[in-house]
């Protein structure tokens, strides 16, 4: 039987990764630094996903697993030597931890099987980070390890493209929605073929882009602009007239920025955007999609890159500065980084604030704007 590791046993890692490497017969192991999420797996025995398809809700109990802690005994050697398949499902700002524990495994792993190959595939919305991914594993291992590593070790991103969600990182009761596939690129060292939702591609690096901005801006706009109105869910948003009207005109601009912009055709496009309806309404949170303003709000991200575009090919960018807006209006209390952007306006104000944190300059015809609708807003 073959065996993944997945380094991140939150919604993601178990809704999504967990159960589709489980419905495909792998063994799995989850990994992750939070101590109550080992716990909480090993004291149920199981967990619980809530599938929603095209054609039928799947209600799957996944009790063939294994959960361990990034603890200092490395409890998690033993499985980690047996792993063909290596998954990140991380926030971008924690591959360098991940990558600095997990090298005393792979030092082990290179002693062990110097002859065996490895796939590590990340899973994070942000692009171009494969270079220095690679380096947070490679940068902690002897030099023979190096050696093995760049000749046995492919590590790939990957494009995702279902929503996952649950209570929180530590809930056993996750709902996902399984539409679309999980692309990676390509080529690979390890067959996972029998894996569904898994798709080997390439141009993975363009495509990521155009996901970012057609699929996540749109996705952003509707939390941001939710939470401003009090809203829970993302449905409530959609359903909200004043709220589709902005992201309707929102999609507008970003498409006509895109096929300027890009070597896609329409189809193209459309293929890789298009989500087919999943049976039952899955209540995505405003929480989970709004989560970390600061990164969607920052420079080549979701919504300030889809204005940057859109200024390049001389398109305008109303709607999306509006969104931008209700970005840097965000204050939600659980979100650290939502409370920190509050503070930085609170201090310096909102002039000063949005080119910091856009990384635009102050005079940039977009920085303006949303300054311009922020003060709307809150007039």
């Amino acid at each position: 039987m073959k065996n993944v590791l997945i380094v991140g046993a939150g919604r993601l890692g178990k809704g999504f990764i967990g159960e589709t490497f489980d419905n495909a017969g792998w063994n799995i192991t989850f990994l992750d630094k939070d101590p109550k999420v080992e716990e909480e797996l090993k004291k149920q025995g199981c967990y619980h996903v809530k599938v929603h398809r095209v054609d039928e809700i799947q209600n799957r109990v996944i009790k063939n697993f294994k959960a361990y802690t990034c603890d200092e005994k490395y409890s998690v050697m033993d499985d980690f030597l047996e792993m063909d398949v290596i998954v990140f499902p991380l926030y971008p700002e924690d591959f360098a931890e991940a990558g600095k524990y997990l090298s005393k495994c792979l030092e082990k792993f290179y002693e062990i099987h110097p002859d065996r190959k490895l796939t590590m595939i990340s899973i994070t919305n942000k692009n171009y980070l494969i270079p220095e991914i690679t380096e947070d594993f490679r940068k902690y291992l002897s030099d023979s390890a190096k050696e093995w590593f760049d000749s046995h070790v492919v590590v790939r991103d990957s494009i995702i493209r279902r929503s996952t969600d649950a209570e929180s990182n530590t809930a056993i009761d996750v709902d996902t929605v399984a539409v679309n596939s999980l692309l990676i690129q390509g080529p690979v060292n390890n067959d996972f073929s029998d894996v569904e939702w898994m798709e080997v591609t390439d141009k993975i690096e363009m495509l990521k882009d155009i996901k970012v901005f057609v699929v996540n801006g749109p996705h952003a706009s509707l939390a941001f602009l939710g939470y401003y109105k009090g809203l829970k869910t993302i449905p409530e948003a959609e359903n909200d007239s004043e709220i589709s009207e902005i992201v309707g005109e929102i999609v507008k601009e970003l498409t006509a920025a895109i096929m300027k912009e890009y070597p896609i055709t329409e189809k193209e496009l459309h293929n890789l955007t298009y989500f087919a309806p999943a049976k039952g309404i899955l209540s995505d949170s405003i929480y989970r999609v709004a989560y970390d303003p600061i990164r969607k709000l920052s420079k080549g991200d979701r919504l300030t890159g889809s204005a940057e575009l859109c200024l390049k090919h001389g398109i305008k960018y109303d709607a999306i500065a509006k969104a931008m807006a209700a970005g840097f209006a965000y204050s939600e209390p659980k979100d650290k980084n939502a409370q920190k952007l509050q503070q930085a306006i609170k201090e310096k104000g909102i002039e000063v604030a949005v080119p910091e944190y856009t990384g635009l300059e102050t005079d940039n015809p977009i920085a303006v704007k949303v300054i311009e609708e922020y003060h709307k807003l809150n007039s």
